[in-house]
């Protein structure tokens, strides 16, 4: 027996719509599916960074700190391997090479027992655009440098001397990493300094000082602080939009070139060359030649008045009284003109 049309329809419908159901859910359950996997996958990450720090300051706390004592007498080690590492290689005897190795040992010592200072700084300037770790990494440069140029005879801890060139390290690059072009080592202090001394200024009178106050504060010259401040200013794209998603011109397009004329400008320099050959015809031969050779009228580099008067065969001062006469013919001329 069949089945009725009105029938077949009905079951028809049911079957498509569970077949969409089914697909809409199996969507939604792969979308799940996907998003759990991206939010484990960050909580992995995370968790690895976070025993990877663990780790790490887990490793430098089991190093003993060091007393006053034993910083000096490492440092001790360090300068005298400093001393020996000029000498050429074939000149080192076996006593020289052991002091070498101790002062290898010696720095090494220093270093471990001193990064619990780095991630001391390190943690002060997070957030600022660089990880822990990396600025651990670039604190631990700067220990680095402070360990070769200790000398235990300043008379003070070597900490104090240390944190230093670890957050010099570290200020470098959080300034590096923030710009597209890098400054210079002296711009980027400076910088810093200015940043500083204006922070202070502003606690003290309430308000942003100006320029004036901000140089005299420095040290330097209002010129020398204006010429620093353009050296802070953010890089932009010339591909960036000007005025938004919606006009697609870019900064590129609208910046005019200083090297391109203008239609305008030539126009105008066209005229005054049409006016400058007219009054120039109603000079002599000579007078003409001396004005063209003077201000290089044909294309060429100006003369001097001693290179005219060889090539005319007359004294400087002869060049000089013909281009003075030259001139006032040619005032003469022009307040003429103006005044018609």
């Amino acid at each position: 027996m069949g089945i009725p049309l009105e029938s077949a329809k009905e079951i028809s419908d049911v079957s498509s719509g569970k077949s969409n159901s089914a697909r809409t859910s199996q969507k939604l359950s792969t979308s799940n599916v996907s998003s759990q996997k991206s939010r484990s996958s960050r909580r992995q990450s995370n968790r690895l960074a976070t025993d990877a720090i663990g780790f790490y300051l887990t490793s430098i706390g089991r190093v003993p700190l060091l007393t006053p004592a034993e910083e000096i007498e490492l440092a001790h080690h360090v300068q005298q391997m400093k001393d020996l590492l000029n000498l050429p290689l074939e000149q080192r005897s076996t006593r020289q090479k052991h002091k070498i190795k101790m002062g290898k040992r010696a720095r090494d010592r220093m270093m471990a027992a001193n990064l619990r200072l780095v991630v001391s700084v390190a943690k002060k300037y997070q957030n600022q655009g660089l990880e822990l770790l990396d600025l651990v990494q670039e604190g631990a440069i700067g220990l680095e440098r402070a360990v070769d140029k200790f000398d235990p005879a300043m008379g003070y801890k070597f900490s104090t001397y240390a944190y230093w060139w670890i957050r010099q390290g570290m200020t470098r690059a959080i300034d590096n990493s923030a710009r597209t072009i890098r400054l210079p080592i002296h711009i980027s202090e400076k910088l810093s300094k200015m940043r500083r001394i204006s922070r202070e200024l502003s606690h003290r009178f309430g308000r942003q000082p100006n320029r004036l106050e901000l140089a005299n504060a420095m040290g330097i010259e209002p010129q020398d602080l204006e010429d620093l401040v353009s050296q802070s200013a953010p890089c932009a794209s010339l591909d960036a939009h000007a005025r938004g998603e919606e006009d697609r011109s870019t900064l590129g397009e609208l910046i005019p070139d200083p090297n391109s004329d203008e239609p305008m400008e030539g126009m105008d320099r066209s005229i005054q060359k049409e006016h400058l050959g007219g009054w120039l015809s109603q000079l002599n031969e000579r007078e003409q030649k001396i004005m063209r050779l003077r201000f290089g009228l044909d294309g060429e580099e100006p003369l001097t008045l001693a290179e005219i008067g060889r090539q005319i065969n007359v004294s400087r001062e002869r060049v000089r009284q013909l281009e003075a006469k030259a001139i006032l013919k040619l005032r003469v001329m022009t307040t003429h003109q103006n005044a018609a």
